[in-house]
C-alpha cells in the first residue's frame, strides 16, 4: 500500500487546529502541504494568517504562498522561522538512508532513520521559532514502537510534548491507518505533563475526549503509548518464542504447520502445510500444553492452549511454554486487552503479551 498520498480530511484538520492554543500567528507553514487542508483549517481559525506551503507536487491554491520543492531541502536552504508549523508528512521509506543526516544533528549516529516521516518531523522542528508550535501527524509506530524510542527520548529532552492525540483508524478512509497527532512546542519541558486525547466519532462528526495525562518522567523515557500499563511487582519474563517459517513456504500438502487465523469466539490457529526442507531444522514447534498466540493481523493477541502432537508454527505465531499449566490457568477466560500496534497491519510483540499477562 502506498502511504504517501493520504491527505488530511478537512473535518480532522479543523478539529486538530482547534486544539492549538497559541497567540494569533502572523504566518503558518506546511512543508508537505498536499491538499492544503491543514493550512485552510488554520485560515478558518485565524482569518488574517499568511499561509506558506511547500510540496514536491505543484499546488495552485491562490491563498497559499507556494514553493515547489522537497520540504527537507527547503528547510535546509531557508533560515526563516515560523510561530506555527503544520504537517501530515508522507509515511514511507527513504530511497537513500543518511542523505539528510544533517537534520539529526545532536542525536547519536545510530538514530539516523530510513523513515521519511521521521526525516520530515526533524525538518519541521527546524522551522520553529522559540516558543513556536508544531502539529504533526505521525504513524502509530512512531509513538508505540520500541525502535523509535531514541527519537522520542530526544524530543522529550529538547521540546515540550504538549499533546498526543490518537486519530480514528478511518481518518484516511478504508486503509485503516493508525496514526497520532503530536503537538510539540519549542521550549523547555520543565517537568510538565503531556495530555493524551482520543478522537471519537459521536454520530454527528468527530469529537475530542481526554484519555489521560502522561508524566514527564514517562515521556522523558519514551513511554508515549496509550497501552494500559499498571504497576506490577511481578517481573516474570515468559518463555515466548516466535515462529520462523513464513507463508512463502506454504504448499498444498506436506508437513503440517500452525498458522494464524481470523478472530473467532474461541480462537485457535489454522492448519497449513510446508514442504520438507533443510530450512526446517531450526524451526520453532508447539507441543502439548503449550500456549499458541497470534502475533499479527486482526486476531493479534488471541491465544489457544495446544493439546496435539508436536507441530511447526509459522512466523505469524508465538509459542509460550507452560510446563506446569499455571499460565493457562491464569489466562482462562481472559482476552488480550492492550491496543494492537501497527500502522495498517496490526501486531503485538512478545513483550506486549508478557506485560499484559503480568497485569491481569
Amino acid at each position: 500500500m502506498d502511504y504517501t498520498k493520504f491527505y488530511t480530511p478537512p473535518q480532522i484538520a479543523e478539529l486538530l487546529v482547534k486544539q492549538i492554543h497559541v497567540p494569533v500567528p502572523v504566518k503558518v507553514i506546511d512543508i508537505c502541504c498536499g491538499s492544503c487542508n491543514l493550512l485552510h483549517a488554520a485560515q478558518k481559525k485565524w482569518r488574517n494568517v499568511c499561509l506558506f506551503g511547500v510540496d514536491v507536487n505543484m499546488c495552485k491554491q491562490k491563498d497559499v504562498k507556494f514553493t515547489q520543492a522537497d520540504g527537507r531541502k527547503f528547510v535546509l536552504k531557508n533560515p526563516v522561522r515560523f510561530p506555527l508549523v503544520l504537517a501530515n508528512p508522507p509515511f514511507d521509506k527513504v530511497p537513500e538512508k543518511n542523505k539528510f543526516k544533517v537534520l539529526f544533528n545532536g542525536m547519536q549516529s545510530k538514530s539516523v532513520t530510513s523513515r521519511l516521516e521521521i526525516e520530515m518531523l526533524f525538518a519541521n522542528l527546524r522551522l520553529l521559532k522559540e516558543h513556536g508550535t508544531l502539529m504533526i501527524i505521525m504513524p502509530s509506530t512512531f509513538v508505540e514502537s520500541e525502535r523509535n524510542n531514541s527519537f522520542r527520548v530526544f524530543l522529550a529532552q529538547n521540546y515540550f510534548i504538549q499533546k498526543i492525540i490518537h486519530l480514528p483508524d478511518d481518518t484516511f478512509g478504508a486503509s485503516q491507518i493508525r496514526s497520532y497527532a503530536l503537538f510539540i512546542k519549542n521550549e523547555e519541558p520543565k517537568y510538565r505533563k503531556t495530555k493524551m486525547f482520543n478522537v471519537v466519532d459521536n454520530g454527528d462528526g468527530y469529537a475530542i475526549s481526554k484519555l489521560k495525562s502522561i508524566t514527564f518522567t514517562a515521556i522523558k523515557k519514551g513511554s508515549w503509548s496509550v497501552l494500559p500499563q499498571k504497576k506490577c511487582e511481578n517481573t516474570q519474563i515468559l518463555s515466548i518464542k516466535r515462529g520462523n517459517i513464513s507463508s512463502h513456504y506454504f504448499s498444498d500438502n506436506g508437513i503440517p504447520i500452525l498458522h494464524t487465523a481470523k478472530i473467532q469466539q474461541i480462537w485457535k490457529p489454522s492448519i497449513r502445510f510446508v514442504k520438507k526442507s533443510k530450512g526446517n531444522s531450526n524451526a520453532v514447534f508447539a507441543e502439548a500444553g503449550d500456549i499458541v498466540i497470534s502475533r499479527i493481523g486482526k486476531s493479534a493477541g488471541q491465544w489457544f492452549k495446544y493439546e496435539g502432537e508436536k507441530i511447526l508454527i509459522s512466523d505469524c505465531l508465538f509459542v509460550l511454554k507452560d510446563a506446569d499449566g499455571k499460565i493457562a490457568t491464569k489466562l482462562t477466560g481472559k482476552k488480550y486487552s492492550y491496543q494492537l500496534k501497527g500502522v495498517a497491519t496490526r501486531y503485538i510483540t512478545a513483550n506486549d503479551f508478557n506485560n499484559w499477562y503480568l497485569n491481569i
